[in-house]
């Protein structure tokens, strides 16, 4: 006897088989600047052993970057860290918007200052990328402040106000955007990118 499959039944079979796939894939790591972004470059993981330097929004957005970057340059793609992006700095700041990016799987959060309407933006990576295979200390960093992310994310669309927070990170230079710049971008596209550590106030 001859098993007929529906059309329906079909495209329900497939649809499960998606999900499936894609759940055991690995997250999207992203290309632009990437090893800089994620700390796997040379300088990278010694920045975890500075001491973060106080700051505040207002100072770090009105920085001039020493060489203006372009996110559809392909050669500032591969630009190294420059001067500047080897800092660690704490600041003060309220959580306004969090989205999850979906072409690296960043956490992206746009940060407002206490003290003006100045914003700009810090970003966490996916410890699970594949780029941290070979960081197993910072993908351990990483998993902390993501899940301690996870936790503003949630309370923010529980209370939908913003929530105050103590931020550490490296400063960093995102490239200008043809079109328009990402949710919350500075004027010079400064960024706190990675954050490597948040916590309510």
């Amino acid at each position: 006897m001859k098993t007929i499959w529906k059309p329906g039944i079909l495209v329900i079979l497939l649809v499960a088989g998606f999900i499936v796939l894609a759940q055991q894939l690995p997250p999207r790591c992203g290309k632009w600047r990437w090893n800089i972004k994620t700390m796997t470059d040379q300088q990278g993981p010694g920045l975890l052993l500075k001491t973060p330097v106080k700051s505040s929004i207002d100072r770090l957005v009105v920085e001039v970057p020493p060489k203006v970057l372009h996110a559809s340059n392909r050669y500032d793609a591969q630009e190294p860290r420059m001067s500047g992006e080897n800092q660690v700095v704490e600041i003060i700041a309220y959580v306004i918007l969090v989205k999850h990016e979906k072409d690296d799987s960043d956490f992206h959060f746009v940060l407002q200052s206490p003290h003006s309407d100045q914003s700009m933006v810090g970003e966490i990576p996916d410890p699970d990328c594949t780029t941290f295979d070979n960081f197993p200390q910072l993908r351990s960093h990483f998993t902390k402040t993501r899940q301690d992310g996870q936790s503003v994310w949630n309370k923010l669309k529980k209370t939908r106000k913003s929530v105050k927070v103590r931020i550490t990170g490296v400063t960093f230079w995102d490239g200008m955007h043809p079109k328009n710049n990402p949710t919350g971008a500075s004027r010079y596209c400064r960024e706190i990118h990675p954050i490597l550590s948040i916590e309510m106030q």
